[in-house]
C-alpha cells in the first residue's frame, strides 16, 4: 500500500533508495513497479571469519535494483490490472527495470536486477522473464498457515491441531505464564520503538545475510502509517520487553514481519516459540484467513501447522558473459527444505 511505502520512505535502510514507475495504456495505468536501488557490500552478503575473506568482503560491492524491497518477503514490487495478461505484464516489468537501470547510470553502474519473491501459481507465468536473461533462484520456502473459516478464537485454532501439537503449544504457554512473563499488545511510541529496535538488532546481527538493516523509528513509522493494519505484540518481564513480533495485515493475509528477543531470556524460556503463537492470535483478531510466517525457522512453524510454499527470486546481470556464469552458480545455491509435519487433524 502507499501507506506502507510511505513508512519505508520516511525510515529507509541506509543503503537503499526507492524508485517507482507506472505503465499506461490508452491513458490508463495498467502496471506499477515499486523498486529499491541498493548498495550491497560483501560483509552484508556473508559474515566472514577473518583473514583474506574479511578483506575481500569489505572490498566487494554491488549496486542492485530490486523489484520489491529487501525488508519484506513476498511479491511486493509489481501489480497490474486485468486489462493486460500476465505474460505481457512481465514483459513490461522487465522493460521498466531495464529503463530504470539505464537512467541510474550517471550515479553508478547497476549490475544486478532482481525480482522478488515469486511463488506458487505465479512461478509458471513468470517464466516469460527467461526471455530477458533472468534466471530463477530457489530460496527457503515461505511457511503458510491456512485458518479454517470457523476459526474465531485461538481455542478454535487449537481445535484444528492433533493432540500432540496442541499439547506442545499449551506447554509453551504454561511455561511463559509460570515464569511470570506477560504477553500483551504494545503501543509503539518513540520509547517502545527504541526498546524493540534494540531487540531487532540482536537478531539482525546474528543473521548470515543482512542485505538491509532497519533504522530506529521504522516500527513507529509503520504504526503511524498503517493504523489497525499493523500490530506489535511483546513479552514483558516486569516493565522490560524481552521479545516482540510485528504483524502486517495485507487483505486477508497476516504477514509475520519482524521479530526480536533477548537471547539469554530465550535460553531460559521459549520466548521465540511463544512469539510465533502470538502471530496466530493476532491474525485471528485481524480476521485473516492466512498467516505467512516467512522463510526462517522452518521447523517450529511447521509444528504450528504451516506448510511450505516454494519461493523464487529472479536475477539478471547486465553483462551477458557474467550472466552465463551467474546462471550456473545459481543452480548450486543452497536452500532449506521444510520438515514434513502432520500438525493438523486429518493430515
Amino acid at each position: 500500500s502507499r501507506e506502507y511505502l510511505s513508512a519505508i520512505e520516511q525510515y529507509p535502510p541506509e543503503n537503499t533508495r526507492q524508485r517507482y514507475a507506472i505503465a499506461y495504456s490508452m491513458g490508463k495505468p495498467v502496471l506499477i513497479l515499486a523498486c529499491q536501488l541498493a548498495d550491497i557490500s560483501g560483509d552484508r552478503l556473508a559474515s566472514p571469519e577473518g583473514g583474506v575473506a574479511k578483506v575481500l568482503s569489505k572490498q566487494y560491492k554491488e549496486r542492485v535494483i530490486v523489484c520489491g524491497n529487501l525488508v519484506s518477503s513476498g511479491l511486493h514490487g509489481v501489480a497490474f490490472s486485468k486489462q493486460i495478461n500476465e505474460d505481457a505484464a512481465w514483459r513490461i516489468a522487465a522493460e521498466i527495470l531495464y529503463k530504470i537501470r539505464r537512467a541510474e547510470k550517471l550515479a553508478g553502474v547497476v549490475n544486478f536486477s532482481i525480482i522478488k519473491d515469486i511463488k506458487g501459481d505465479q512461478t509458471e507465468v513468470a517464466k516469460t522473464l527467461e526471455r530477458y536473461s533472468y534466471r530463477k533462484i530457489q530460496t527457503d520456502p515461505d511457511m503458510v498457515l491456512q485458518l479454517a473459516a470457523g476459526v474465531q478464537t485461538f481455542d478454535d485454532y487449537l481445535a484444528m491441531l492433533s493432540s500432540k501439537y496442541r499439547n506442545r503449544i499449551k506447554k509453551i504457554q504454561a511455561g511463559i505464564e509460570q515464569a511470570g512473563l506477560v504477553c500483551k499488545k504494545l503501543i509503539v511510541d518513540e520509547a517502545c520503538d527504541e526498546e524493540i529496535h534494540k531487540l531487532y538488532l540482536n537478531v539482525e546481527s546474528r543473521a548470515k545475510t543482512r542485505l538491509a538493516t532497519l533504522p530506529k523509528g521504522y516500527f513507529k513509522g509503520l504504526a503511524d502509517n498503517l493504523g489497525d493494519r499493523f500490530a506489535c505484540y511483546g513479552i514483558q518481564k516486569g516493565e522490560t520487553i524481552i521479545g516482540f513480533v510485528t504483524v502486517l495485515k495485507d487483505s486477508n493475509i497476516a504477514v509475520a514481519y519482524y521479530v526480536g528477543f533477548d537471547y539469554q531470556q530465550n535460553e531460559q524460556q521459549p520466548i521465540y516459540f511463544r512469539l510465533l503463537q502470538l502471530v496466530i492470535e493476532c491474525a485471528i483478531n485481524m480476521q485473516c484467513s492466512e498467516v505467512h510466517f516467512g522463510r526462517s525457522a522452518l521447523e517450529p512453524k511447521a509444528n504450528l501447522g504451516a506448510k511450505p510454499v516454494e519461493t523464487y527470486v529472479w536475477a539478471r546481470h547486465r553483462v551477458p558473459v557474467v550472466n552465463y556464469f551467474v546462471r550456473k552458480l545459481f543452480r548450486n545455491v543452497p536452500f532449506d527444505e521444510a520438515p514434513e509435519r502432520s500438525a493438523m487433524k486429518g493430515t
